[in-house]
């Protein structure tokens, strides 16, 4: 029932287990819920960092960062509901512009239901600078891809995109008229 711990470490037994998850999804197999929702509930549980959720602690961690990435690419709709609500909402400024937790960033919004989309745009957008700033383009093309999937989202995320280094949206813009350049 539960994942040993010695698995969840090292680099050899985290790739079995993502093999193993990647496994599960592709047979369609009801184990694949249940060994995502064991497997993040070890991630959860211990952490040497003790101001943020163990969870958070593993997103930080590049060895458990890759498991939970895994786990969030076959997590069902409401796992992937109660992970970010759980354990990441709130946070996303943070997870956004670090350097290995915002791949996990990254899979969540590959794979998130439309609420959970909308919350992290409403959470993230304001803040969208930030992991541009620090070298991290993939979780603006996450969110931008989330809100491609979610046709609902597209304008709410055009406007943060066109707000990030204050960029005048279209509207602002007189038609654009392309003259043709002697050769």
């Amino acid at each position: 029932r539960n994942v040993p711990p010695a698995l969840l470490t090292p680099a050899c037994a985290s790739l079995c287990l993502q093999g193993a998850l990647s496994a599960l999804h592709r047979s369609q197999s009801p184990s694949c819920a249940r060994f995502c929702r064991t497997l993040i509930g070890c991630l959860s549980q211990d952490s040497p960092a003790r101001d943020r959720s163990p969870l958070l602690a593993s997103l930080h961690d590049p060895a458990r960062s890759r498991l939970l990435e895994a786990a969030m690419t076959v997590l069902d709709p409401p796992g992937l509901r109660e992970l970010f609500r759980d354990h990441l909402r709130g946070h996303l400024r943070g997870v956004a512009s670090h350097r290995v937790a915002n791949h996990g960033l990254q899979r969540l919004l590959d794979h998130a239901p439309e609420d959970v989309v909308e919350e992290v745009l409403s959470e993230l957008g304001p803040a969208l600078e930030e992991p541009l700033a620090r070298g991290h383009p993939g979780v603006l093309l996450a969110l931008l891809g989330a809100a491609r999937r979610h046709p609902r989202l597209q304008g709410a995320a055009l406007r943060w995109l066109f707000q990030v280094g204050h960029a005048p949206s279209p509207a602002d813009h007189a038609p654009f008229c392309a003259t043709p350049h002697p050769l």
